[in-house]
C-alpha cells in the first residue's frame, strides 16, 4: 500500500513569511541599526571587487580563522551583479542562509517529532532571540553563516541515521560536517555531537561499515579548509591555539569555575538582548526566555540522559541495546551542547564583552548557535508536556514567543531614513591595504604596487589611502608615544601615489582624534613640520584628516561633520584650505549616494564655511566625483543643489584634473 501523501508545508511557510516580513521591516525603515560595517564591508563585501581585477590581493590571504568570510564574499558576488554593489545587497546572503537554517531545523523537527513540532520550531526561529535576528541580517562570515551549514549537517544526520541510510545519505553527512567546519572552527562542538550520536544511534559495527562512505564525504567537504590552511600558513590551527593554547587559556581549577559561573549564570541571561518594547522591559524579556529554555532544557534532560547511555552502550559494541528514538536522539544532542560550549569557554581565553546597542549583539556572538538550538529543544520540551496536558506547554511557549514582540523595538517606526542601506556601498576597499601590509602575507611594498596597479584608476586612490593608514598605524604603535617619524614611509612607494598616502595619514589621525578626544599633536610635529617635505603631500595629509576611516552611516553623520568642522576649526590658518578641500572630497562622496541626509548635511556644511575656504570645498568636491569607485549611486549632477556657493566651472575642473591624476600610470611599476 502506498503511504499517504504529505499535506503541504503550510507551517513552515507560515515561518518563512514571518522570518522575512520581520527583517524586511528592520532592514527597510533602520538598516543602521543592524549595521557593523567594521565587519561585515571587509571582506565579505569587498571580496566580489577583488574577484573582478586580474592581479588584485589573492583571496585566500584574507582567511583568518573563519572560511566563511570568503565564502559569504563569494555568495555576495552574484547578489552584487543582480542589486548592485550595495550594503543592502550584502545583507541579502546572510538573510538567504537563515531562510535555509529555518527550513532545514523545519525538516529536522518534522522528520524526528512531527509536524506539530516543526511548526513551533520554525516560528521560533522567524521571531528569534534579538542577538540571533540581528545577526541574520548581519554578515559576519562566521557567527551566523555557520548555523545554517551546522542546521544542514543536522537535517543530514537525520537522514543518515535511519537504519536504511544509503552510502550517498551517509556521505552526504560527511560532507555537511566537514563542510561545516570549513565555514567556521566553532562549528567543532555541534559536528563532533553529531558524529558521535550518527555512531551512537547506528552502532558500534555498522558505523565500521559506513566509515569509507562518512569519510570520503567529510575528506571532500573539509578540503577546503585543508586549502586555505596550507596557503595561508595553518592560521585556523594558530587560532585555535592562541585561544585555546595560550597563557590565558587551559585547566585552572579556580579560573575554570568562575568562566563557568559567568557563562552560564551571568552571560547566558543576557545572551538573547531583547531590548525594551512598550510594557515589557528587556530584563523582563530576558528572564521569561531563559526561564523557558531551562524548564525546556529540564523536561528533556532525563530523555537525553538515556538516549545518551544507549547510544554510549551502542557504540562501545552492544547489539541489545535497542537505538532512541529519533527525538530523544536530538535531545541529547541539544542538551549536550550548551554544557559542552559553556566548557570550552571556561577553558579558553575567548571573551564576551557587552556592548551598547546598535552593536549589542556582536558582544553575544557566541551564543548564535545555542540559540538556535534552543528553537528545537523548545518544541521538543513542549511536545512531551502536551502529552500530560494542554497547559503546561501552552505556558512554556508563551514564555518562549512573548518576549520576541520586543523584537519590534529594533524598528524604526518614525521611518525618518528608509531604505538607506540601497544607498550605502557595500565594500570597503580601503581595508584591503591591512590584508596587503601585513607581516603574516609577506608582501614586500614592490609586490603591493603591482597588487594595487591593476585596480581601475578609481580603486587606486582608495586602496592608497587605505596603505598610508596602514603605514601610519604601524609606525604609531611603534613608536610607544615617543617622536613619531612618517614621511620615510612613502620611499618604497611610487612618487604619483604618494600623496594618496599621505592622505591616509590624516584618516589615521582622523580616527585616533575621535579615540583620544583631540588631536594628537604629534600630527603636526610628524606631517606639518618637516621643511624638506613637499608641500603638497602635507596638504594631501592634512585633506585626509576630512575622510572617516569608518563608512558614513546616516546614523552618525551629524557627528562626523560636526567633528571635520572641529578640525577645522583647531588647524592653523595655512592648514585650512587643504582641510576643507578634504571636506569638499568627502562630501562629494556622500551626495553620490543620494540620501536626503547627505544632501541636508553637505549643504550645510557649505554653507557654515568661510567665504575663504569655499574655492577649496569646491575643488574638492570635484575631485571627489572623480574618485567614485562606480561612478557612484546618486543624481548625475550632484552638485546641483549646493546652493549659491556651488561654483560648477571650479568642480568640473577639478573634476577633470583629478580624473587625469587616477588615469596616470605609475613609472615605478
Amino acid at each position: 500500500m502506498e503511504a499517504a501523501p504529505r499535506r503541504p508545508a503550510i507551517g513552515l511557510a507560515v515561518s518563512l513569511a514571518l522570518y522575512f516580513a520581520l527583517r524586511a521591516l528592520i532592514l527597510i525603515s533602520n538598516f543602521d541599526e543592524v549595521a557593523m560595517p567594521q565587519f561585515e564591508l571587509f571582506p565579505m563585501g569587498t571580496i566580489p571587487l577583488l574577484l573582478e581585477v586580474d592581479g588584485a590581493l589573492p583571496i585566500a590571504r584574507v582567511y583568518d580563522n573563519a572560511a566563511g568570510q570568503i565564502l559569504t564574499g563569494l555568495l555576495a558576488a552574484p547578489s552584487y551583479a543582480l542589486f548592485g554593489p550595495t550594503y543592502l545587497a550584502l545583507k541579502l546572503v546572510p538573510l538567504l542562509l537563515g531562510a535555509v537554517a529555518l527550513c532545514a531545523l523545519w525538516w529536522t523537527l518534522r522528520e524526528c517529532a512531527g509536524e506539530r513540532a516543526a511548526n513551533v520550531a520554525g516560528v521560533l526561529f522567524a521571531l528569534a532571540p534579538t542577538t540571533l535576528l540581528k545577526y541574520s541580517v548581519m554578515a559576519s562570515g562566521n557567527h551566523f553563516e555557520t548555523i545554517a551549514f551546522t542546521a544542514l549537517a543536522l537535517a543530514a544526520w537525520v537522514r543518515a541515521a535511519r537504519a536504511n541510510a544509503t552510502p550517498g545519505a551517509l556521505a552526504a553527512f560527511g560532507f555537511a560536517c566537514g563542510f561545516a567546519l570549513f565555514v567556521f572552527l566553532g562549528a567543532l562542538t555541534p559536528v563532533a555531537l553529531l558524529l558521535l550520536a550518527l555512531w551512537g544511534v547506528r552502532g558500534a559495527r555498522q558505523t565500521l561499515r559506513d566509515l569509507p562512505s562518512l569519510a570520503a564525504g567529510f575528506a571532500f567537504g573539509v578540503a577546503p579548509l585543508v586549502a586555505l590552511n596550507w596557503i595561508a600558513g595553518a592560521r585556523g590551527l594558530e587560532f585555535l591555539g592562541a585561544k585555546f593554547g595560550g597563557s590565558e587559556s587551559g585547566f585552572e581549577l579556580a579560573r575554570t569555575l568562575e568562566r563557568l559561573d559567568q557563562f552560564l549564570f551571568g552571560h547566558l541571561h543576557s545572551a538573547t538582548q531583547f531590548r525594551d518594547f512598550g510594557a515589557l522591559s528587556g530584563s523582563t524579556a530576558r528572564s521569561g526566555f531563559l526561564i523557558a529554555f531551562a524548564v525546556a532544557y529540564l523536561v528533556l534532560l532525563a530523555p537525553a540522559l538515556r538516549a545518551a547511555w544507549a547510544m554510549a552502550r551502542r557504540a562501545l559494541g552492544s547489539s541489545t541495546t535497542a537505538a532512541p528514538a529519533p527525538r530523544d536522539a536530538l535531545a541529547a544532542i541539544v542538551c549536550a551542547y550548551l554544557p559542552l560550549t559553556a566548557l570550552a569557554f571556561s577553558l579558553s581565553s575567548l571573551k564576551i564583552t557587552p556592548r551598547a546597542p546598535p552593536m549589542d549583539a556582536e558582544g553575544y556572538r557566541y551564543f548564535n548557535t545555542h540559540l538556535f538550538l534552543a528553537c528545537a529543544a523548545l518544541p521538543l520540551a513542549a511536545q512531551r508536556l502536551l502529552a500530560r496536558g494542554p497547559w503546561g506547554a501552552r505556558v512554556l511557549l508563551v514564555f518562549a514567543l512573548v518576549p520576541s514582540i520586543n523584537n519590534l523595538a529594533l524598528v524604526d517606526w518614525r521611518f525618518e531614513h528608509v531604505n538607506v542601506g540601497a544607498h550605502y556601498d557595500g565594500y570597503k576597499l580601503r581595508q584591503v591595504a591591512t590584508q596587503l601590509l601585513t607581516p603574516r602575507n609577506g608582501f614586500t611594498p614592490a609586490q603591493v604596487t603591482q597588487m594595487i596597479e591593476s585596480h581601475p584608476p578609481e580603486q587606486r586612490t582608495w586602496l592608497y589611502q587605505g596603505v598610508g593608514r596602514a603605514l601610519a598605524a604601524q609606525r604609531y604603535l611603534a613608536s610607544r608615544g615617543g617622536e613619531l617619524e612618517l614621511w620615510s614611509a612613502l620611499a618604497d612607494y611610487p612618487a604619483q601615489r604618494r600623496a594618496d598616502i599621505a592622505r591616509g595619514f590624516g584618516t589615521f589621525f582622523r580616527h585616533l582624534s575621535r579615540v583620544r578626544s583631540e588631536l594628537d599633536p604629534r600630527f603636526f610635529r610628524s606631517v606639518l613640520e618637516p621643511n624638506e617635505v613637499d608641500a603638497s603631500l602635507r596638504t594631501a595629509a592634512v585633506a585626509g584628516l576630512a575622510q572617516d576611516w569608518e563608512v558614513p552611516m546616516a546614523r552618525e553623520l551629524e557627528r562626523d561633520v560636526s567633528e571635520s568642522v572641529a578640525l577645522l576649526e583647531s588647524l592653523p590658518a595655512e592648514h585650512r584650505p587643504a582641510l576643507a578641500r578634504g571636506l569638499g572630497s568627502v562630501c562629494a562622496q556622500m551626495t553620490l549616494r543620494g540620501l536626503e541626509i547627505d544632501r541636508k548635511l553637505v549643504a550645510q556644511a557649505l554653507a557654515a564655511l568661510p567665504e575663504e575656504l569655499v574655492a577649496s570645498f569646491n575643488a574638492g568636491f570635484g575631485a571627489g566625483l572623480a574618485e567614485a569607485v562606480r561612478g557612484g549611486l546618486g543624481p548625475d549632477d550632484p552638485a546641483s543643489w549646493l546652493g549659491e556657493r556651488a561654483q560648477p566651472a571650479t568642480i568640473a575642473a577639478s573634476r577633470e584634473q583629478r580624473a587625469r591624476e587616477l588615469a596616470a600610470p605609475s613609472g615605478d611599476v
